[in-house]
């Protein structure tokens, strides 16, 4: 008796796979849910779990859409941290004489530099020396260091907490 192809199998012996792999690439750096992965794919979100633990390919076509999800996101906060232009196009249909007229007007909007973008992409890239809290953040280090203070759970909160002793 032959052993059964599971989905993985079949697309590769039909010649599918890589366009399939390409699919969820595609769908996972645009942020879709894996429910509608796995419609799209024609297969159960439970399968599509099987298929992602099993096989090594699988996984990987979502690790790479979620890197290129990372990556388009860094990229869309760099270009706002540092100003843009952007070309709008307008058409617009114009009546002359009973006659519609098509007319299309292009305009350039300019978008400033943002602080805020600016802040975010040194502290994640460059690292603390670039955060608004770098000497709270060092004077903390520096504590646990020196193991000056110590943390305890208050249960009553369920936070950590500066220890009395």
């Amino acid at each position: 008796m032959a052993r059964v192809l599971d989905s993985f199998e079949r697309w590769e012996n039909q010649g599918t796979l890589k366009e399939k792999l390409r699919t969820i690439e595609d769908l996972v750096s645009k942020n879709v849910i894996q429910e509608k992965i796995a419609t799209v794919l024609g297969i159960s979100e439970k399968t599509l779990q099987k298929l992602k633990n099993k096989h090594v390919e699988f996984a990987r076509a979502f690790a790479k859409g979620e890197l290129d999800m990372k990556d388009n996101l860094i990229g869309a906060i760099y270009k706002k941290a540092m100003g843009f232009e952007h070309e709008e196009i307008q058409t617009l249909i114009e009546d002359q004489n009973g006659r519609s007229k098509k007319k299309i007007v292009k305009t350039k909007k300019y978008y400033p530099p943002d602080l805020n973008s600016a802040k975010y992409l040194l502290v994640v890239r460059f690292g603390r020396s670039f955060n608004d809290r770098k000497d709270e953040l060092d004077l903390m280090e520096r504590r646990l260091d020196e193991k000056q203070d110590e943390w305890v759970l208050d249960p009553e909160i369920g936070k950590e907490v500066e220890s009395d002793d």
